[in-house]
């Protein structure tokens, strides 16, 4: 199955805490940039969770990079987010062995939420951690009553 893809974009950035937040306004700003503000806030949590993932949790060389690519499709927007560390990312359970809720860990259960898909690609270098999200899933409820008739 060929599925068009209209367009394309990267973005990279450095394994920093501070990339996380410049990942999150870029994803929030791709939102609006390409016309789809009713998913900004689902992007960019998402893309939060999974930069996060690979730049405090990923071990790889210094000065390596993180890299963020958007695909817009007719029906979705599919982004994967590359990066050179080694290793499997997977869901945590949400509490400790203890019983306690952990502090950490919850990100790709966020992911697996939000997310309409989600998976993880191994590569020669590192490792694609990618989702997408849906872009007729969301609806404000103004386009809700309208549909409705009422």
């Amino acid at each position: 199955m060929n599925v068009a893809v209209h367009r394309t974009e990267h973005e990279r950035y450095r394994r920093r805490r501070p990339s996380v937040r410049a990942a999150r306004a870029d994803a929030r700003a791709l939102a609006d940039k390409w016309q789809h503000p009713e998913i900004a806030d689902d992007l960019a949590l998402l893309v939060s969770e999974v930069v996060t993932n690979a730049v405090i949790h990923g071990t790889a060389g210094r000065g390596s990079r993180v890299q963020v690519t958007y695909r817009l499709h007719d029906d979705r927007l599919h982004v994967d987010v590359r990066d050179a560390a080694g290793g499997q990312p997977r869901v945590l359970r949400a509490a400790s062995v203890r019983g306690e809720l952990r502090e950490y860990g919850r990100g790709l259960i966020v992911v697996a939420s939000l997310a309409h898909r989600w998976g993880v690609v191994p590569r020669v270098i590192g490792k694609s951690v990618w989702f997408e999200v849906l872009l007729d899933k969301h609806t404000t409820p103004a386009t809700e009553e309208l549909a409705d008739g009422t």
